[in-house]
């Protein structure tokens, strides 16, 4: 590329300008706006022409609204001095600023006009304008003919920048259609032409549209590595605008909400910098309303934005908001036999056009409305439509025509079938959920077969057979947890974030004791946080199965004398499963929303107890609220299982919420062996898998815990050969490495359990917090760990049951056993519960069992204590 000199005339200025655009839009600008000066000092037409040419399109790229008015006046000069020419450049410029606002015919008129004027070479540069015209009408039904006649002229003339343009407008088109590899090939050369050729905006809006046909693809991990290749910084603000639309569609896909909402939001103020509407975005905004579950906003929103489109002639974008009023009318339960009249004409839009992924998303819509209107026969005709999206649809389409399948088949009476379906479901989610390697995007993809996992669950609960209730309860449970876990890869760039988001956690801390501001360091913590987060979720998925659902016999074996509870909520309602020997009982327990008043109830008391500072009289008053919430619970979740389960151990499997229920403090468990897992099948993986035969003992004592150096020592006491690491060398690297392969593995340590952002949970270590992404670096984590000084039992529960959190992390893992509590706990007594713990251990006790024994042993201090559980097996 040449960039003509300062004192060049104002024609090598302009044309040097209209060449640096897709390399530097704002020198160009510049640029161009010195050529319009000349050209006009010196009345040169021509050169005012290609001056107002390039500065438009300059504006254009930089999302200045000038850039329509500028090319305006270019074709208004040119004509008036019968510039033929220069004219049709400007018309095709013209007409894509003209496409862009949704007038497609006076678009289309332009281009003809300018085609009509030019020459081979300059024809086919035209077609770079065509293919972005009928890519903004909404067609993906674009002759490739004519394209690939035009990019043989321009190979033949060595025109490489209008070769990757049109290789660019051509792959994006592609992509709409679906047909992914000839997209990538035609993306990928046009990066590494602009690369060549020195143009990084040009490269810039290539990587986001790889980045897009990833996401396409169902390739989440390489879309994600794809957006943080790339940085927005210097970029014009519709380029910035279209990463962060890129990243807002990534995670929502990712069912990813907050940061959905907050990528859409950046994207919208930049549409709003540059004077933009963005007819994509206004229709990722009610996507994103509708992922939140405001289905009323949404279908507003949906119809006014129709309206918009409407207007404007965007008859294919129009049709596109169309279909998700539809949606959002399904998931507000209003839809109307006359609103799939109108879908009906909106789909056949989007067919018409060539957006048939659209149009049969927008039938498939159709089909389960027309189920819920009792109109079976239109039903069955719109998902038979449906076959594109059931062969080669993304993940959460396919699943979709499933869920569709289930809910007509059930409509029809065939239960049977519609179980069938909803499975075949779930099979394709559990296929999806092994391409991700990190724990959150694996927890998350949960939430896209909820809906399914639920029918198929409701269908079992119509019927008698508690078999297939266990079963559909244990379909859709903890499933990322039974994945074979993913170690990160190697990343010399995030161990360096993660070390110094360490350093700059430990001086927060220590600005806080000090009573000092911390908000420059809690900024770069958001930061470091961030950068971790995203750079964690490359990780692909091992290419493992979940563990098999266990049968009946499998579970009955494993459990000997032991009873089973399986916890089911539907639809704000309970059941429990008990499985004694080989006597499978179903039990209704009733709402679930008293259930979690008096566990709210339970959890303050038990948290009050464990800060102290309270009278004797304000003591009392709480240990009365905590023993009288408990026995609430016990009630509505204990008695009624009496008789079933005798005074036997127990593993209980919660569900939602009651994943934090501290159950050694409830009448009908106290003394027990109890065991809680996240599903029935990760608990019987873990009751099965094989034993260590080496054993190595570690006990740490943490920072600022003035009984965790006794408790350590106490404990690596009662162990030959255990390692000790005192509250100086308890730093991150010796915490892990000593953690590294343990059998038994007790942290006296302060933890804190981060609600907002569940594996950032951590320990509180001598040079900082030791969070669980480092954790999940270890590559044998400990059989059994004790949490002794912190709540990190506790976990966020996600749809379909998924936990993250600290002590969720370790059974993820592969760690057997987690000793932690679901509340706060006082220091001094959990020192006598520990040291009895270890003590049972070593007298040949199973974990429950010595758990159980120790906290029975603390007589008053038992309540305050009530919150540790034995998580995983024990």
């Amino acid at each position: 590329m040449s960039i003509a000199a300062p004192h060049a005339d104002a024609l090598q200025l302009a044309e040097s300008a209209l060449d640096l655009v897709d390399a530097d839009p704002s020198k160009a600008a510049k640029l161009a706006k010195l050529a319009l000066r000349r050209a006009r000092a010196r009345h040169d037409p021509e050169a005012e022409v290609a001056a107002l040419h390039a500065l438009s399109f300059a504006q254009h790229e930089l999302g200045d609204p000038q850039a329509i008015r500028t090319i305006r006046r270019a074709v208004r000069t040119g004509a008036r001095h019968g510039l033929t020419r220069r004219t049709a450049l400007a018309r095709r410029r013209l007409a894509l600023d003209l496409a862009g606002r949704g007038s497609i015919p006076a678009a289309m008129l332009e281009l003809d006009l300018a085609r009509a004027a030019l020459d081979p070479l300059e024809q086919a540069r035209s077609e770079v304008f065509r293919v972005a015209v009928l890519w903004y009408a909404g067609s993906a039904t674009v002759p490739l003919g004519p394209t690939e006649q035009a990019l043989t002229t321009l190979r033949r003339h060595g025109d490489r920048f209008w070769e990757a343009r049109l290789l660019h407008n051509r792959g994006g088109l592609l992509a709409e259609r679906g047909d992914i590899s000839a997209a990538e090939q035609d993306l990928t050369r046009a990066r590494e032409l602009f690369i060549e050729l020195g143009a990084p905006a040009a490269a810039f809006r290539l990587d986001c549209e790889l980045a897009r046909v990833a996401l396409i693809r169902g390739d989440l991990p390489e879309c994600l590595a794809r957006l943080d290749a790339v940085e927005d910084n210097g970029v014009a603000a519709l380029a910035a605008a279209e990463l962060a639309l890129i990243r807002a569609q990534a995670t929502a896909a990712a069912r990813l909400r907050a940061e959905s909402l907050a990528s859409l939001a950046r994207a919208q103020t930049l549409w709003t910098v540059a004077s933009r509407d963005d007819h994509v975005g206004r229709l990722e905004a009610i996507r994103l309303t509708l992922l939140a579950g405001d289905a009323p906003a949404a279908r507003a929103l949906a119809l006014r934005t129709r309206r918009s489109f409407a207007a404007q002639r965007r008859d294919v974008s129009a049709a596109r908001a169309a279909g998700l009023a539809l949606v959002a009318a399904v998931a507000a339960g209003v839809t109307r036999r006359a609103e799939l009249r109108s879908a009906q004409r909106a789909a056949a839009v989007l067919q018409a056009a060539g957006w048939r992924a659209d149009g049969e998303r927008l039938r498939l819509t159709i089909a389960r409305a027309a189920i819920e209107l009792g109109a079976l026969t239109l039903a069955d005709r719109e998902l038979a439509a449906c076959t594109l999206l059931r062969r080669r649809g993304p993940i959460a389409d396919r699943i979709a025509v499933r869920h569709v399948e289930a809910l007509l088949l059930r409509a029809r009476g065939d239960r049977r079938g519609a179980q069938r379906a909803a499975r075949q479901g779930l099979a394709l989610l559990e296929r999806y959920r092994e391409t991700l390697g990190a724990s959150d995007l694996r927890a998350a993809a949960s939430e896209i077969g909820v809906e399914l996992g639920r029918l198929g669950l409701t269908i079992a609960l119509e019927g008698a057979a508690s078999a297939a209730v266990l079963s559909w309860a244990e379909r859709l449970r903890g499933s990322a947890m039974r994945l074979p876990p993913v170690i990160p890869p190697s990343d010399p760039e995030l161990r360096d974030r993660e070390i110094d988001l360490r350093r700059v956690n430990a001086e927060i801390q220590r600005e806080q004791r000090a009573g000092r501001a911390s908000g420059t360091l809690r900024s770069r913590q958001a930061t470091l946080e961030e950068s971790i987060r995203r750079r964690a979720r490359h990780a692909a998925g091992s290419g493992g199965v979940v563990t098999a659902q266990p049968s009946r016999g499998e579970l009955v074996s494993a459990l000997g004398g032991a009873g089973l509870v399986e916890l089911i909520e539907l639809d704000g309602t309970l059941t429990a499963l008990t499985l004694v020997g080989p006597r499978l009982i179903r039990h209704e327990l009733g709402p679930l929303e008293p259930v979690r008043e008096q566990l709210e109830w339970l959890r303050f008391a038990l948290t009050r107890l464990a800060a102290g500072r309270q009278s004797r009289e304000q003591r009392e008053a709480t240990m009365a609220g905590a023993r009288a919430s408990a026995q609430a619970l016990d009630r509505q979740l204990i008695r009624p299982l009496a008789d079933a389960l005798g005074d036997r151990d127990l593993v209980l499997v919660p569900t939602g919420a009651l994943h934090g229920v501290p159950w050694a403090a409830l009448p009908g468990l106290r003394g027990r062996p109890l065991v809680t897992a996240p599903s029935a099948a990760t608990w019987l993986g873990l009751q099965s898998g094989p034993r260590r035969r080496r054993t190595k003992v570690v006990s740490v004592a943490g920072p600022r815990l003035r009984h965790s150096p006794a408790e350590a020592a106490a404990v690596a006491a009662l162990y030959d050969g255990a390692t000790e690491l005192d509250p100086r060398q308890c730093t991150a690297a010796a915490v892990t490495r000593a953690l590294n392969g343990a059998t038994v593995a007790h942290l006296a340590c302060h933890g804190h359990f981060r609600a907002d952002s569940p594996l950032f949970s951590s320990l509180e270590l001598a040079d900082g917090p030791l969070n669980v992404y480092e954790l999940q670096r270890l590559t044998r984590a400990p059989e059994m760990i004790v949490l002794s000084a912190c709540d990190l039992a506790v976990s966020e529960t996600r749809p379909g049951d998924e936990l993250l959190g600290f002590g969720a992390a370790l059974i993820a893992m592969g760690s057997r056993t987690v000793i932690a509590s679901v509340v706060p706990v006082p220091d001094a007594a959990t020192k006598r519960l520990m040291v009895t713990f270890h003590e049972q251990l070593v007298a040949g006790r199973s974990p429950a069992l010595a758990l159980a024994r120790a906290q029975a042993a603390l007589g008053p201090a038992r309540a305050a204590l009530a919150g540790f559980v034995c998580l995983g097996t024990g």
